[in-house]
């Protein structure tokens, strides 16, 4: 190098970098000035005659001298200071490309380090990349929309929303589980009613075959089932009103003695319950006036109610240990619901499931 380099700094407030006191040259609508000290960031030009003012955008040349050649580099100045009594003025460099910047560097770096730089040198420089992807300005938070700000928020913790959804899904699937253990009692049972009749066998014979199913409207003396004597005699089981069909208490080929019951019949306009069968052990939980859900089998529609009584447990018959799957000796009760709202009777005699919450709140 040609000329050694003296280096001064100023308060980061005032300057982000190193100012070079380093013969260089800013060449000026074809006039060359000095220098007297430039940086990576701007120049000070001495002795400028033109007419300048603060803010102005002016169009030099910088020419730094090596060694056998010089280097011009195009800038755009604004100016930033004017010292009237010296005679200089001062700016900062604007609209820099990569490959100014990337020059200003080298030629800085090499004064700094005393390093011959040749041509060869300055064309390695210009065909470097040092392009980096534009940073995004973030944009004001007045400018912000809300909706905008939520998506921001929403984006960045989408990994912790995920885990609360997770563990808040789990949470409540742990709650289900524990409250239908503990607070719900599951039975099976029959929509029934507290006005019907049961018809019963009039002598000891066999049951050969029902002619109505639960839920059929009957008229007096129609024949609802057909039993068969010792003697092979054949004996039918008529309605005894105008009623709706409710259930079947014996079953086909099965002997009967005298008075064991066959059928069921309610009143047309009589009141329909739900009578649950629920194990012993299930049983005790249960209080009248609990909340119970009834859903039927037919068309899966739901029905609420309360429990109106509770039967002491005793043997069930082996109709029923056969349709709620109870086994001997297991010992069940009977839950009678009362439904907040009128059931049709076409209902009567048909299956249901029934939930009863024991969760009594308040008491």
């Amino acid at each position: 190098m040609s000329t050694a380099a003296t280096i001064s700094h100023e308060a980061a407030s005032q300057r982000q970098h190193t100012r070079m006191k380093v013969a260089a040259q800013a060449i000026i609508e074809g006039k060359v000035y000095q220098t007297s000290d430039w940086s990576v960031g701007g120049v000070c030009i001495k002795d400028y005659d033109g007419k300048v003012a603060i803010g102005d955008i002016l169009l030099p040349q910088m020419r730094f001298n090596f060694d056998g050649f010089d280097m011009t580099i195009d800038v755009e100045l604004a100016v930033r200071h004017i010292n009237e009594e010296q005679n200089i003025i001062g700016g900062a460099f604007s609209q820099m490309s990569w490959q100014q910047l990337s020059l200003l560097h080298f030629v800085r770096d090499a004064y700094l380090s005393g390093e011959i730089v040749d041509a060869g040198d300055i064309l390695h420089v210009l065909q470097r990349d040092n392009s980096a992807r534009v940073r995004t300005s973030s944009m004001p938070e007045a400018e912000i929309s809300p909706r905008r700000a939520l998506f921001d928020v929403l984006r960045r913790n989408f990994g912790l929303l995920l885990f609360v959804v997770a563990a808040v899904t789990l949470t409540a699937y742990v709650l289900m589980n524990l409250y239908t253990r503990t607070f719900v009692v599951a039975a099976e049972g029959a929509v029934t009613s507290p006005f019907g009749t049961v018809l019963r066998a009039p002598t000891s014979a066999t049951v050969t075959s029902f002619s109505v199913k639960s839920g059929d409207k009957v008229e007096p003396n129609q024949i609802l089932a057909s039993m068969e004597r010792i003697d092979g005699s054949v004996l039918n089981v008529v309605a005894n009103c105008r009623c709706i069909v409710g259930e079947r208490l014996a079953q086909l080929g099965a002997p009967l003695s005298r008075a064991a019951p066959i059928i069921s019949l309610a009143p047309l306009r009589g009141k329909a319950e739900a009578t649950l069968v629920v194990r012993l052990k299930e049983l005790r939980k249960v209080s009248v006036g609990d909340r119970v859900a009834v859903n039927f089998f037919n068309d899966d529609s739901e029905a609420m109610g309360r429990v109106k009584s509770i039967l002491l447990p005793g043997l069930t018959d082996p109709e029923t240990l056969e349709r709620t799957g109870l086994r001997v000796p297991d010992l069940a009760g009977s839950v009678v619901v009362e439904f907040d709202n009128p059931v049709d009777a076409g209902r009567l005699g048909q299956p249901v499931s029934g939930r009863v919450r024991t969760l009594r709140l308040g008491l």
